[in-house]
C-alpha cells in the first residue's frame, strides 16, 4: 500500500487534495501507473464544480484525461512495460490502477502535455464522423478554446475548408499560430460564404453563435452543437431557431462525443479510443498543433484555486494541466 492524492469536489466550488491509501499491486491484465500530468476539462468540470448536487453525492472525484508512467504490469500484460507513458480516462489522481486494454500508450515523441489534447480533439471527431459533408465543401468552427481549436484542425486535416470564429483577438491569434488560415471574429468577413456552408461545429456552447450562422448555410446543411450552453446568453426565443432552421432546410445535432462506441470491435471501426489514439498521432506528426499558450501546468496542492480560477471568464490559457512530476 502506498499514499495517493486525490483531487475531489468535498462541496459545491470546493476542491481539496484528499490523502487516501492506495493498493498498488497489480491484477492480472491490470497496470498501476503514476500520473505525471492531467487536465482539467474547462466547460464540463467548471460545471461540475460550480453545480449544487445532492448532499450525498459529495465528495466526488473529478477529472477525464490524464497520462501516465506505468510502473509496474501484471500477469498476462505484454504489450506494455515499466516506463511506457500511457492515456487513460481516469480522475485527477497521483496513481492509477486500470486494465490494460483502458489504456493507450503514447505515440513516439509527442510531447505528454501534448497528447493530453488527443482527448479534446476526439470531442469533435464523433461529429465529423457523423457528419453527411464530404471533404473540400466548406464547415464552420465557432469558439476556439481547446475543443474548437482541435476540431478546427482536424477538420482542416480531413481535407474541408475551413472558417474558423471567435471573438477573442487572444484565441484567434492563438489558431493562427496552429496554423489555421480562415481565421474572424464572424462571419461577416467572408460574405461570400453566404448560402454554401454546409457543417456548423458549435464548440461555444453560445446559442448567439450558433444563430449568427444560420444565413450561410446550404440547404441540408447540419448543424452540431458541441460546445455546451451552460447558461442563457440571448433574449431570441426557440420559435425564431425552428423558424429560421425548418426555412433553411437545416438539420441540427447533439454533438455527444461519446455516441460511438467507447472501443472498436468487429462491428465498429471508429471508436473514442481509436480517435483519441488518431488524434495523438496526427499531434505526434505535426498535422494538429498544440501552442504552448494554450495551457497553463498547476500545481494540485494548489487545486482548491485552481478550480477558483477556471471560473473566472478568460481567453488565454484556454486550459490548465495539474503537473504531478515533482508531487
Amino acid at each position: 500500500m502506498v499514499k495517493d492524492y486525490r483531487v475531489v469536489f468535498t462541496e459545491r466550488e470546493r476542491a481539496e487534495l484528499v490523502e487516501k491509501e492506495f493498493d498498488d499491486v497489480p491484477a492480472a491484465d491490470e497496470i498501476v501507473g503514476k500520473n505525471i500530468l492531467s487536465l482539467i476539462s474547462t466547460g464540463s468540470e467548471r460545471g461540475g464544480y460550480t453545480q449544487q448536487f445532492p448532499s450525498e453525492r459529495y465528495p466526488m472525484q473529478t477529472g477525464s484525461s490524464s497520462v501516465a508512467v506505468i510502473i509496474c504490469t501484471g500477469e498476462g500484460v505484454t504489450d506494455l512495460k515499466e516506463g511506457d507513458l500511457v492515456y487513460h480516462n481516469g480522475h485527477h489522481t497521483l496513481y492509477c490502477k486500470m486494465k490494460a486494454e483502458d489504456v493507450i500508450l503514447l505515440p513516439e515523441g509527442v510531447k505528454p502535455e501534448h497528447a493530453l489534447f488527443g482527448r479534446y480533439a476526439a470531442v469533435s471527431m464523433t461529429s465529423i464522423f457523423h457528419a453527411s459533408a464530404k471533404p473540400v465543401e466548406s464547415v464552420v468552427v465557432t469558439g476556439l478554446g481547446m475543443v474548437g481549436l482541435m476540431c478546427a484542425q482536424m477538420a482542416n486535416c480531413f481535407g474541408y475548408r475551413v472558417y474558423a470564429t471567435d471573438p477573442s483577438e487572444e484565441r484567434r491569434n492563438t489558431a493562427n499560430r496552429a496554423g489555421l488560415v480562415n481565421v474572424g471574429a464572424s462571419l461577416e468577413e467572408w460574405p461570400e460564404l453566404k448560402g454554401s456552408v454546409s457543417t456548423l461545429y458549435e464548440c461555444s456552447g453560445n446559442e448567439n453563435a450558433l444563430h449568427a450562422v444560420i444565413p450561410y448555410m446550404r440547404k441540408r446543411g447540419e448543424i452540431f452543437q458541441i460546445g455546451v450552453p451552460w447558461k442563457k446568453t440571448s433574449d431570441w426565443d426557440a420559435h425564431t431557431l425552428l423558424y429560421e432552421l425548418f426555412y433553411a432546410f437545416i438539420s441540427i445535432h447533439g454533438g455527444w462525443e461519446w455516441s460511438i462506441p467507447l472501443k472498436s470491435d468487429e462491428l465498429h471501426s471508429h471508436s473514442s479510443f481509436s480517435h483519441i489514439r488518431s488524434a495523438m498521432e496526427f499531434i505526434a506528426e505535426g498535422k494538429v498543433h498544440v501552442p504552448e499558450e494554450m495551457y497553463e501546468l498547476r500545481n494540485p496542492e494548489d487545486c482548491g484555486q485552481v478550480y477558483h480560477d477556471i471560473t473566472i471568464p478568460r481567453m488565454a490559457p484556454t486550459s490548465m494541466m495539474l503537473d504531478w512530476r515533482d508531487f
